[in-house]
């Protein structure tokens, strides 16, 4: 089976759904015949990874103007040309790039050639705390929160979603994305590749903590969307009981505005001594600065649907608390590792941190975490439910031979 991916390949930037391919693509390149248009140059990570995997690899410019690709002509011809050289089986978009889904189904049908795309999100998530799976429904409850001016722009923008979403094959690689996707765009040929995430637990177990001990971590993109300020109001609960705490925080800042708003506010608060801003770690350091920690706060709003971050810590033995949203219900609603609390009541949290760290909770919720971390311990297994999602999704192509493939894909009306 000869496969095109197409990716960024920055890890910084493109976050989790980056950080899944640089993890993946050594294994699936030994399942595979793999190429791979790169959006732009590989960071470090990255090309780590594509010198392991030896993958043949077409390094294309690439730019975003907000969410708008910048030169869609020139990408969409450079994706054309690399496509009629190769003649793969199978094009997948490694994650959601809108102007790449309008624009190049209709160029790779002409080539015969397949393509699918592999969605990270899901519409509505980042505002609405309990979505009910009707899109309609949904997206009229986000409106009011959208910017004054651009709510009519948000309107349409979606709706014009709804005809592509439906026609379009999806890869689904976690509970939340398969459960809403199914909801709000029934009809396109779906397949399934879970567990679609992994932790090194080998590397995990290899780092050794870091000296300094704290109470609370908390890791993810420095935005408001993930909790960032959230995230210091729980402290202040917290020191109210546990006038010692502190907490470390691992990631980099969405901007410099928001890095500044934040360190207003924790001074503000009087929590500088409360909190230590590592910065963005990879590898050896992040696990040391987690395995450091007892607890894991993970107040996000935003549009998450499975959190690495999260799984990363449990990994680490940490305990985590989050909101009550769609994602810690569906992939992990069934760990007492992870505990929820009231959507946005970081007094809840706090509460319920508090009770974490008495060392009997703290031993039990640390075993608890690592037991479930453990179904997620081997990237390779990543790469045979990836694998056998494309193999899905191809069966229908190439007759009654791939009747057990075909199985496996599902056409979300029935």
């Amino acid at each position: 089976m000869r496969i095109m991916l197409i990716s960024d390949v920055d890890v910084e930037s493109g976050r989790g759904p980056v950080t899944r391919l640089a993890h993946v693509l050594p294994h699936l390149a030994r399942r595979a015949e793999v190429s791979l248009i790169a959006l732009g140059p590989a960071d470090a990570v990255c090309g780590r990874a594509l010198a392991d995997s030896e993958v043949s690899t077409r390094v294309v410019p690439f730019a975003l103007d907000g969410w708008r690709v910048r030169d869609l002509p020139a990408l969409v011809n450079r994706i054309r040309e690399a496509v009629a050289q190769d003649r793969p089986d199978l094009v997948v978009l490694y994650r959601e790039i809108w102007d790449l889904m309008h624009a190049l189904p209709p160029v790779l049908a002409r080539l015969g050639v397949p393509f699918a795309v592999m969605p990270h999100s899901v519409p509505f998530l980042d505002a609405v705390s309990r979505p009910t799976r009707s899109f309609t429904w949904d997206l009229l409850r986000r409106l009011p929160g959208e910017r004054r001016g651009h709510a009519w722009r948000y309107l349409l923008t979606h709706v014009h979603q709804v005809g592509l979403m439906r026609t379009l094959p999806r890869v689904v690689i976690n509970e939340t994305v398969d459960h809403y996707l199914e909801g709000y765009f029934p009809g396109a040929p779906t397949a399934r590749a879970i567990p679609g995430y992994a932790v090194d637990l080998s590397a995990i177990t290899a780092a050794q903590p870091a000296e300094t001990r704290y109470d609370v971590a908390f890791m993810a993109k420095l935005t408001k969307g993930k909790g960032l300020f959230d995230t210091l109001r729980v402290m202040r609960h917290l020191r109210r009981v546990r006038p010692g705490a502190r907490m470390v925080v691992i990631g980099s800042f969405e901007s410099r505005r928001v890095e500044r708003a934040y360190l207003a506010a924790r001074d503000r608060l009087g929590l500088r001594d409360a909190i230590h801003l590592a910065g963005w770690l990879t590898g050896d350091e992040k696990y040391r600065l987690l395995g450091s920690a007892r607890t894991f706060c993970y107040p996000s709003r935003s549009a998450d649907t499975f959190s690495l971050c999260l799984l990363e810590a449990l990994g680490c033995g940490l305990p985590a608390v989050c909101y009550d949203v769609p994602f810690a219900r569906l992939v992990y609603g069934d760990t007492p590792a992870v505990s929820t609390v009231r959507y946005g009541s970081a007094r809840a949290m706090a509460r319920r941190l508090d009770q974490l760290l008495t060392d009997e909770a703290q031993l039990r919720g640390s075993e608890e975490a690592l037991r479930f971390a453990s179904r997620y311990c081997s990237w390779s297994t990543v790469a045979d439910a990836e694998y056998a999602a494309y193999q899905a999704l191809l069966a229908p192509r190439h007759g009654a031979s791939a009747h057990g493939q075909r199985n496996n894909v599902r056409n979300s009306r029935a």
